[in-house]
């Protein structure tokens, strides 16, 4: 095995640690992650340019980085008609104020508890070691 197709391969099986970590507990996101970063990979199987293929493996870094860094995934509760969702402390140190509460929809689940501006209505929780004010709350 090349040194590029090594470092390939230890990219896709850092998207698919990424992605558990991010899906645990939610069968559909699991699968269609699966498929999804498959069907990608297959996409780009017959690329021999190494220019190409280190593209390639800075989109794969970034992409890491966003399942990581970038998405915090939400829990409906239909009491309350919310997606309550719990900040980590590697989210809270990318976020200001205004993302911290700003959620984009992913499906049209999600999309069906919205508010008057057509986001879905969110409730923020954290640990108190992830938020600066320390409450627990922002």
């Amino acid at each position: 095995m090349t040194g590029l197709s090594a470092r390939v391969l230890s990219g896709y099986r850092r998207l698919f640690r990424a992605r558990k970590s991010l899906f645990t507990g939610d069968d559909r996101a699991m699968r269609e992650s699966r498929l999804a970063l498959r069907s990608e990979f297959d996409k780009n199987r017959h690329v021999t340019d190494p220019t190409h293929i280190e593209g390639l493996l800075v989109m794969v870094d970034e992409a890491e980085d966003m399942l990581l860094h970038g998405i915090v995934r939400g829990e409906l509760n239909r009491e309350r008609n919310t997606y309550e969702i719990k900040i980590k402390k590697e989210h809270a140190e990318s976020m200001d104020s205004e993302t911290i509460t700003h959620v984009d929809p992913i499906t049209a689940e999600t999309s069906s508890c919205t508010n008057e501006s057509g986001s879905p209505n969110v409730v923020v929780t954290a640990t108190k070691s992830s938020l600066q004010d320390g409450d627990g709350k922002r």
